[in-house]
């Protein structure tokens, strides 16, 4: 063989056996078969098989069992962001004359979603409240093709009687989904309590490192995995090797940087409850938190993420208090190593069931520091805070 050939023909690879603790990375757009017979029959590998690289690869598929083993399902299909997972559940599970249920505490680019590009299909959209439990059976119609649960809610943080929501759902012929980013399979399993599609979006606490995009639909219906396959081949949908393999590395430290986000965040959750200013913690492992009950009795345990509600007087000086923390970057998403805060100048927008506050809302997501360093970096903003406070009733 000449030298242009020698550069693109296998060489044969070393004959001494190689095995490493780490998923191997399959790069691949083309998946070559060995006859012709087997690239003609291609299109029946789609689901379970290699049949192109957009459709999975040996690194990605490893992924989505490993995830199907954690969430208790049959199959796992991993998609581009979380939001793809929960466009493409909603389209696989509604139709033309349909209706969706979400709660009013959803993820909030899920409204958009709906008044636009699901109204646009003719696919309806109401909201109900989150707290609704069993009484969301008032709710339902023949219409209703699926009710979404988001337990915890992504900013309110409200934990859904998710047992009670799928009784209900399903005694109408509905499906369910669940949004299970805030708890991962670790902390709870929506299959195991009626869900049908549970979602998640692994760029928060599975990737665990702020640095990849990526999320997840498991199910326990084969036929239902299949739908949601096409859906995915139809709308070009798939995930890249490298991305998988990060997800994949991510995953096998969840569990101990949860438990550890979990524990500094409950500590520190507590700690600011009591600081002035303060109208209002929402954490599901606090007493007081909405739907703690249900948390203490569905949830293994908790995570990394709470939510504040301030009075209104903390808003003129709430920014140059945000921005001189020096252990928390501004931003959304949560889950990683560092620790987060996002801003809200008032509570998200509800419809049905509103917030009892005014004040703007601050949301932390805790990551890997020492709590000590973070306790002291909040204990300063909250005392800048009462400075301000302090300043302007003076000049009052």
């Amino acid at each position: 063989m000449r030298d242009p050939t020698l550069c693109v023909t296998p060489g044969g690879g070393p004959e001494a056996p190689f095995e490493s603790l780490a998923v191997p990375v399959h790069r691949a757009s083309t998946v070559v078969f060995p006859t012709v017979a087997a690239y003609q029959g291609r299109r029946d590998e789609i689901y379970d098989g290699f049949s192109y690289g957009l459709y999975g690869t040996p690194t990605s598929r490893e992924l989505e069992t490993r995830i199907a083993r954690l969430e208790g399902a049959a199959r796992t299909l991993a998609l581009p962001s979380g939001f793809a997972a929960i466009a493409l559940s909603t389209l696989a599970t509604a139709a033309p004359g349909r209706e969706v249920l979400f709660p009013d505490s959803i993820y909030d680019t899920v409204r958009p979603f709906a008044a636009t590009f699901l109204a646009g299909l003719g696919i309806g959209a109401r909201y109900y409240d989150p707290m609704a439990g069993a009484r969301l059976a008032e709710q339902l119609t023949d219409a209703t093709a699926l009710v979404w649960v988001e337990s915890p809610g992504s900013m309110t943080l409200e934990v859904q009687d998710v047992p009670a929501i799928a009784a209900a759902a399903h005694a109408r012929g509905a499906k369910v989904a669940a949004d299970n980013t805030w708890a991962t399979p670790l902390r709870f399993k929506p299959l195991a309590h009626g869900v049908d599609l549970s979602v998640c979006a692994l760029s928060k606490y599975v990737a665990g490192h702020s640095d990849v995009m990526m999320g997840s639909v498991s199910v326990s219906d084969v036929d239902l995995y299949r739908r949601l396959k096409d859906y995915s081949r139809f709308l070009g949908q798939g995930v890249s090797a490298d991305e998988a393999s990060l997800v994949l590395r991510g995953l096998e430290t969840l569990a101990v940087r949860m438990d550890r986000a979990a524990a500094s965040a409950e500590r520190l959750a507590a700690w600011v409850a009591g600081q002035p200013g303060v109208a209002e913690v929402r954490f599901p492992a606090l007493a007081s938190s909405p739907g703690h009950d249900v948390f203490r009795r569905d949830f293994s345990g908790g995570a990394g993420l709470f939510s504040v509600f301030l009075e209104g007087w903390t808003r003129p000086a709430l920014a140059e208090a945000v921005e001189a923390l020096e252990l928390f970057a501004i931003g959304a998403s949560w889950g990683g190593t560092r620790s987060l805060v996002a801003v809200l100048d008032r509570p998200p927008l509800r419809t049905v069931a509103p917030v009892p506050h005014e004040g703007p809302v601050v949301r932390f997501s805790i990551g890997l520091e020492d709590p000590d360093d973070l306790q002291a970096d909040l204990a300063a903003a909250f005392a800048r805070l009462a400075a301000a406070r302090g300043a302007a009733q003076r000049r009052a």
